[in-house]
């Protein structure tokens, strides 16, 4: 089975090694799009702090990562999926409403090939971000 899914990377943590690692499991060969920063930006409303290069270099030296691209759409298609030989969509939701968002990026997908896989408790590049301000602040 071919696993595809895309991630940001930014700030490459062991939650993103857990999920990598997860959605490795999932299958023989794990292809992952490491989404543009303009892509990013759009989504999130800030861009990432590491770019789109070196996002990609992170990602792809994890073991867990067979192949990376950046070039992937946004809506998962079932087209897309066929046309590139993915069996599986696997991503993470934090929650009830980004679940909401991640299954509308994938209307026509059937339920058998996609898979939702868990966030790491505890750990995020948000939560990194505001750790580096909190400690840049008591600092000052």
């Amino acid at each position: 089975m071919h696993v595809y899914s895309k991630i940001v990377g930014d700030l490459f943590h062991g939650g993103h090694v857990a999920f990598l690692a997860a959605a490795r499991a999932l299958g023989q060969r794990l292809t992952v799009c490491v989404v543009p920063d303009e892509r990013v930006a759009a989504g999130k409303g800030r861009r990432p702090v590491m770019t789109t290069a070196e996002r990609v270099a992170v990602v792809a030296a994890c073991r867990h990562v067979d192949a990376v691209i950046t070039d992937g759409p946004k809506v998962i298609s079932r087209a897309f999926m066929q046309q590139h030989g993915y069996d599986l969509y696997a991503f993470g939701a934090r929650d009830a409403a980004e679940l909401r968002t991640k299954l509308a990026d994938c209307p026509d997908l059937p339920e058998t090939m996609r898979q939702r896989l868990p966030y790491s408790p505890g750990i995020s590049s948000t939560e990194l971000i505001e750790r580096i301000r909190q400690r840049l602040a008591a600092d000052v």
